[in-house]
């Protein structure tokens, strides 16, 4: 048929598909089948919204259209174009320049495949939490949450299939079901991605700069809220034994305070929260946890009924999900094998079904009004199935429940906790479209050696340029190392963790590795020094955190999205700007030196105050083992960094002399 205009939407035939163009935005374009004329909210980000009460994005822009014969031309109000002709759907920006074809969909017998251009220049980032490279060029990814234990290739707990290319322009695919991206892979020229069991709802983004465009990515899929002050501090988590009792917890409260180290809230990892004979101990902790001015948080895994929950809080099979086998349901088989070998079997609360919300929301009342809990560490996101089996109150397709699940339960517990009077909030390692919304997000586990240090910075890059600004990891991982060299140099791991840790929104200190009080003393004051610096920089911190929260750039951002022309910048893995004014350039190996490259700017080291010309490469640089270069951008815009660096300098003295006198 000759392509249609009604209402600003376009219909037309496309690889003989009936397809439907609207333009969402200046520079957003959103490419779908024509079955529903109506734009009926089956897209990711338009589900959440619903699931959330939330009015969904459904943006239909007033655009021109010229028609000529069977192709037509579409501008929006900023200039930016959509052109059909014979050899496929083509996406201009404002100033006339080609970001992006669509060259073919096809339809299978589970799958629709999108095909696009690409280019051998770009560099092409995203697809969520990546921890063995950012630029995903030459790769094939599938969008599948899965737990690869201390892994870093084919791991992801939280995938988006969104790609932002270094041309300025992106597409993004707005489905939480299971696909597969290949980006050039095996020497191809092009975009491939593979969506399974559900129809293509395709963006495509042609605005003038990567920050709009993750504004623009934001606007459809919701804004981060402002995560409270009190997260941007230090975190103190351990596994268990040692936080299953009120002794372990008030022993750690007294170790840090002998210490003068500071912290802000604990991690109940391994207390049993689910059973209510424990809530006595556990209010017990929260009051005098409290009475010193800091929060508590719990440890649970995602969604799951308690063993006990019927007898406890009349949380029968009523309320959870069900499925041809009954209630009890098979986690996918993306669990991870070191964790339990078994296949396990597990009760969900049905999140569809507004009586489940509401009784699950009446039994955690306890735990957050009355017990006073600030906040939850979400595990185990990743195993929630989607079997066709599965059964939702609300009668839904079950097949996005992989992602679509873990995504809705972590907004609902980050809203539920953020009643509390100091503000709460949700760590989780798992999910997918709409990560953001939780608002933090961890990285998984890690071992305790150099080796992770470098997937950590990549894993918290990528998932910044996808969406997600506020990422944080257990520092220095979470299991001691299997490698003798790094166990026989524990602290040495330990310290540069420390120091780029200090360098981001908080310090967590968790897992079944040594706590930073029982380092010898050297290893003791480092910690001392940067853990106050971190806090000093808590001003700067809450200040670019508003940024994100308005524009959905990360706090910690790839040098890409301070200078996209930079082709070095691009390339540039190992560093990353902390907000707009700090270059955060970590040695993650071994060897006490490093290459460093400085983008276009001028540059002064925080701890020398040394000005360097950016554009340029410092050579093996040395840094000792006390020391990270970080460098503070001349003219940035904020109000805080200043002062904040000067209240730190204490700590910036402690560690200048600690290099001076340690051995290297």
């Amino acid at each position: 048929m000759k392509p249609l205009c009604e209402d600003n939407k376009i219909f037309f035939t496309f690889c003989k598909n009936e397809m439907m163009l609207i333009n969402a935005g200046d520079g957003v374009w959103r490419l779908r089948f024509a079955d529903d004329k109506s734009l009926a909210n089956t897209g990711a980000a338009q589900t959440l919204s619903k699931d959330l009460g939330e009015e969904a994005n459904e943006s239909v822009c007033d655009i021109a259209f010229e028609q000529s014969g069977n192709g037509f031309t579409a501008t929006d109000k900023s200039g930016s174009k959509a052109v059909f002709g014979g050899n496929g759907l083509d996406f201009y920006d404002a100033q006339g320049i080609l970001k992006r074809r669509v060259k073919k969909i096809t339809i299978g017998n589970d799958c629709v495949t999108v095909k696009l251009s690409t280019s051998k220049k770009e560099r092409l980032y995203g697809t969520g939490e990546r921890f063995d490279k950012v630029d995903r060029s030459g790769k094939r990814v599938h969008i599948y949450a899965i737990d690869r234990w201390c892994q870093t290739h084919g791991n992801s707990y939280i995938p988006i299939p969104f790609i932002l290319s270094s041309n300025c322009s992106a597409v993004f695919m707005n489905r939480y079901e299971h696909s597969v991206i290949e980006t050039r892979f095996l020497g191809s020229n092009e975009i491939k991605i593979k969506q399974k069991f559900a129809p293509a709802d395709l963006y495509v983004f042609t605005c003038d700069s990567p920050q709009k465009i993750l504004t623009a990515y934001s606007e459809i899929t919701g804004f981060a809220p402002m995560p409270p002050e009190w997260s941007y501090g230090t975190l103190v988590c351990r596994y268990h034994p040692e936080f299953e009792t009120k002794e372990g917890v008030f022993a750690m409260m007294r170790a840090m305070s002998d210490n003068d180290f500071p912290w802000d809230a604990v991690i109940l990892e391994g207390f049993r929260t689910f059973r209510k004979e424990n809530w006595p101990e556990l209010k017990e902790i929260s009051d005098k946890v409290h009475s010193e001015g800091k929060c508590v948080m719990i440890y649970e895994q995602c969604g799951r009924f308690p063993a006990d929950s019927e007898e406890y809080y009349g949380l029968d099979d009523s309320y959870a999900v069900n499925s041809d086998e009954g209630v009890y349901l098979h986690e996918t088989r993306s669990m991870n094998l070191l964790d339990n070998f078994h296949h396990k079997q597990m009760r969900c609360i049905d999140l569809t079904s507004e009586r489940s919300r509401d009784k699950w929301r009446e039994f955690r009342s306890g735990l957050v009004d009355g017990v006073g809990i600030e906040g939850a560490k979400i595990d185990f996101c990743e195993q929630f199935p989607d079997s066709k089996s599965i059964k939702f109150a609300d009668g839904r397709d079950p097949m996005a429940a992989h992602h679509w699940f873990p995504t809705l339960y972590n907004v609902l517990q980050y809203e539920q906790f953020n009643t509390r009077p100091r503000g709460g909030v949700n760590f989780s390692r798992g999910g997918g479209i709409g990560a953001q919304r939780y608002p933090f997000v961890w990285l998984g586990d890690q071992r305790r050696e150099f080796y992770f240090l470098k997937p950590v910075i990549r894993g918290a890059l990528s998932l910044g340029l996808s969406g997600v600004p506020f990422v944080s990891w257990d520092m220095a991982g979470y299991q001691p190392s299997f490698n003798p060299s790094d166990k026989k140099h524990e602290e040495k791991v330990f310290i540069r963790a420390l120091e780029f840790t200090a360098f981001s929104a908080n310090i967590q200190t968790h897992g079944r590795v040594k706590r930073p009080y029982d380092f010898d003393d050297h290893t003791k004051a480092v910690y001392h020094a940067y853990s106050h610096l971190h806090d000093c920089l808590r001003p700067y911190l809450l200040e670019q955190s508003e940024v994100s929260c308005k524009t959905g750039l990360p706090l910690l951002r790839h040098l890409f999205l301070y200078d996209p022309l930079d082709s070095k910048a691009m390339d540039t893995e190992d560093e990353y700007m902390l907000g707009c004014a700090l270059l955060v350039a970590p040695v993650l190996s071994r060897k006490n030196r490093r290459d460093i490259y400085l983008p276009k700017g001028r540059w002064i080291n925080i701890f020398d105050g040394k000005t360097y010309e950016g554009g340029k490469m410092i050579k093996n640089c040395q840094v000792p083992l006390e020391a990270v270069p970080v460098f503070r951008l001349e003219g940035a815009e904020t109000d805080v960094l200043l002062p904040s660096l000067e209240k730190a300098k204490k700590y910036i003295d402690e560690i200048i002399n600690l290099c001076g006198g340690a051995k290297k």
